[in-house]
């Protein structure tokens, strides 16, 4: 059996994509070849989903981890979100190929390729506050209180708060892949996480400047437990040389007023797992060339989305 290639798109399109017409947000996925996308924050600012038109536009399957409900006995428009699987509902799945069947915790879905083969896509969006680096930088923004990189334990302090942020929920999809993985298909896990990663925050960048000091997040480290591989560290396992930020795209539209500029990070991935499958390349697809690879005059969203493309062996 010759080897496959497959394409994989984590999207954060930024409430619904609002900012521009849809169609924008669809010509950033289109002109991405992606076979397999995880969107984060499907919903506009009217609470509409925006999964079903982006997927006819497409001509892609799709399943939404969220479920809709009417709030019209409340006087209000369109709709309201709650979560099926998770906390922070509002994110979406599509796929070129067939949707063949869905994890045992709802989180992840299974899709067979051309070739008869069979992946798993799971992906996430995990929540936005406190954000550590802004604590770390003192920015003020919604919630969590600053942490002094200066003091002996900042970088405790900081792993606490990244863990009562998103331990709770990680975990819930953690075990979901943890259920799949015996099954050795391929596993592929998208996601805007709000949480740096420990292969990022290391010494070495903290020592360059990129960062306030060194910290071991957590999520990525629990990620990295069970198995799963960061795809663009694997190509690019220097932070200090090639940092990859995906956050923000841009002037951020909702800044805090703050003195301190928003800090630039990574923190939207892909990992994956499985013995046949090989990295081929990483690319960003954002605002201009100088910070993306592939640059659009009018990019819809305040993230940067990440492209990998993967080998399956075929033999």
């Amino acid at each position: 059996m010759p080897n496959t290639n497959l394409k994989v798109l984590s999207y954060n399109i930024f409430w619904g994509g609002h900012q521009q017409p849809l169609e924008e947000t669809i010509e950033v996925i289109r002109k991405s070849d992606a076979d397999l996308v995880g969107i984060q924050e499907n919903v506009n600012r009217e609470y509409e989903d925006q999964t079903p038109e982006i997927a006819k536009a497409l001509g892609f399957s799709y399943v939404r981890h969220a479920v809709l409900d009417s709030l019209e006995e409340f006087g209000a428009r369109g709709n309201k979100l709650r979560a099926r699987w998770t906390q922070q509902a509002g994110q979406s799945t599509l796929s070129r190929f067939p949707i063949t069947a869905q994890s045992p915790g709802g989180s992840g879905v299974q899709v067979k390729l051309p070739s008869g083969e069979k992946v798993w896509m799971f992906n996430t969006h995990l929540w936005h506050y406190p954000y550590v680096p802004y604590q770390l930088m003192n920015v003020d923004f919604f919630e969590g209180e600053a942490i002094d990189p200066k003091t002996p334990d900042a970088e405790e302090q900081a792993i606490l708060s990244a863990r009562i942020g998103h331990e709770t929920e990680v975990n819930k999809v953690l075990w979901d892949i943890k259920n799949i993985l015996h099954f050795e298909e391929p596993v592929f896990f998208t996601g805007d996480f709000n949480e740096p990663s420990h292969l990022d925050w290391t010494e070495e960048a903290a020592q360059a400047g990129l960062f306030p000091i060194k910290v071991a997040y957590p999520t990525s480290m629990q990620v990295s437990k069970i198995g799963l591989k960061d795809a663009f560290r694997e190509l690019f396992p220097d932070p200090v040389k090639v940092p990859g930020f995906t956050w923000p795209a841009g002037t951020y539209p909702d800044s805090p007023d703050s003195a301190i500029a928003d800090p630039h990070d990574r923190i939207d991935f892909i990992y994956f797992a499985g013995k046949k499958v090989r990295v081929k390349n990483v690319q960003r697809l954002g605002e201009d060339s100088e910070t993306s690879d592939i640059a659009f005059a009018k990019y819809p969203s305040d993230h940067r989305a990440v492209l990998a493309t993967f080998e399956l062996d075929g033999a």
